[in-house]
């Protein structure tokens, strides 16, 4: 395969890991991790501020591994990125996030479930990771927490969150009450992440429209 920027760029928008695009390409992962750094300084030297991309590939079996420019003035922003695997997430621009929470028990072993689509309808990111022994409310709200706070990080001015957990939209759009201590402060937290955004929109969808999300948050509630 040609080592080509174009190429390398399309691969890792497919989701290929560095290891995988080294082995097409028949070369070391030193050369494909140099054309991604050539491919970076030309998008910042002649694309416009709008259509810059982070490029963040995961490596291995290290959730944070492989990370890049990361915001420093976020503390613990590498954790908002357990579990995740991104191809090419587009800087200041509009994402559609798909989130799911599960428990095993409920409460029980609980994991969350994130599918991020661009402005453009592809899916560019994924996220399954293990939270602890929680109730299944509880997972909802970390999947939108953790969905807002890597909007947040690629600078998302219009951001779309859809989960098929209608009384989590509910609660969300204060349209019921929560009793509950431990939910109420995950709420009072994603209703304050959402001023972070030019738009933002917690919607409902029915299960079979949220299946990817509820997928991944099934697997990651197994992790443990």
């Amino acid at each position: 395969m040609l080592l080509s920027i174009d190429r390398v760029l399309q691969l890792l928008a497919e989701g290929k890991s560095l290891q995988k695009i080294a082995e097409l390409a028949d070369c070391g992962a030193g050369d494909v991790a140099n054309v991604i750094e050539e491919a970076r300084a030309l998008l910042q030297k002649h694309e416009k501020p709008l259509a810059r991309k982070k490029i963040i590939i995961k490596k291995g079996q290290t959730d944070t591994e492989g990370v890049n420019d990361l915001n420093a003035e976020e503390e613990g922003s590498r954790d908002i990125f357990n579990g995740a695997e991104l191809s090419a997430v587009p800087v200041d621009s509009s994402l559609v996030i798909y989130t799911g929470g599960a428990s095993n028990g409920n409460p029980g072993p609980s994991g969350i479930g994130i599918v991020i689509h661009d402005q453009e309808s592809r899916q560019v990111g994924k996220v399954s990771d293990y939270i602890g022994k929680k109730t299944e409310d509880y997972a909802e709200y970390i999947a939108i927490i953790r969905a807002l706070k890597i909007g947040r990080y690629f600078r998302t001015r219009h951001i779309k969150v859809r989960t098929d957990s209608e009384l989590i939209v509910k609660q969300m759009n204060e349209d019921c009450r929560l009793k509950n201590d431990t939910l109420k402060r995950l709420h009072d937290e994603a209703v304050a992440l959402t001023a972070d955004f030019k738009s933002c929109r917690i919607e409902h969808v029915t299960r079979n429209l949220n299946e990817k999300a509820d997928f991944l948050a099934k697997k990651g509630s197994e992790q443990h």
